[in-house]
């Protein structure tokens, strides 16, 4: 029996703007978010593979070949056809960035062009979510490579990537 995944993502953001003009107190407040329930399967609003690593540490490039180099939990092989979530989480102790994207050879370029990168600086997340069935392509040996890489010295990060097999 195949392993199943369910999921459930859930951002929120909470604001209050607030001064005082005269004897008065006018304030404005932000409130949105995402709840989102995600099943197993390979369509919309749904994913059938995790991977996820804890207090990853990386003094260099790191490079995450997600075609199948990787095996998940439970012991399977991780092969991603389309990535649906990618979680960052920079240990907030960090001295820099995790630098996230840019590997010059077999770049995943559904996040973008390869030499793309976003910095999580430290304590700081990187949330990227498409729900939809297309989700963000994975193309073995020209378009599978996640890069992770220190701005400098050895940074600490949590990571997860949720996607569809087929």
């Amino acid at each position: 029996m195949p392993a199943t995944v369910t999921s459930k993502l859930i951002v929120t953001l909470t604001s209050l703007l607030s001064n005082s003009v005269g004897l008065a107190t006018a304030s404005a407040a932000i409130e949105t978010g995402l709840i989102k329930a995600l099943a197993s399967g390979v369509g919309a609003d749904q994913m059938d593979r995790v991977f996820s690593e804890r207090a990853k540490s990386i003094s260099a490039a790191y490079d995450v070949d997600l075609s199948g180099a990787l095996l998940d939990a439970l012991g399977a092989a991780f092969v991603l056809v389309r990535a649906k979530l990618l979680v960052v989480i920079a240990d907030p102790t960090n001295s820099g960035t995790v630098i996230v994207g840019g590997d010059a050879n077999g770049a995943l370029i559904g996040f973008g062009a390869a030499a793309h990168t976003v910095a999580v600086r430290p304590g700081g997340a990187l949330v990227l979510f498409a729900p939809d069935a297309t989700g963000y392509p994975i193309t073995g040996g020209t378009g599978d490579i996640l890069q992770f890489a220190p701005s400098a010295g050895t940074q600490l990060f949590d990571w997860a990537i949720l996607g569809a097999s087929a």
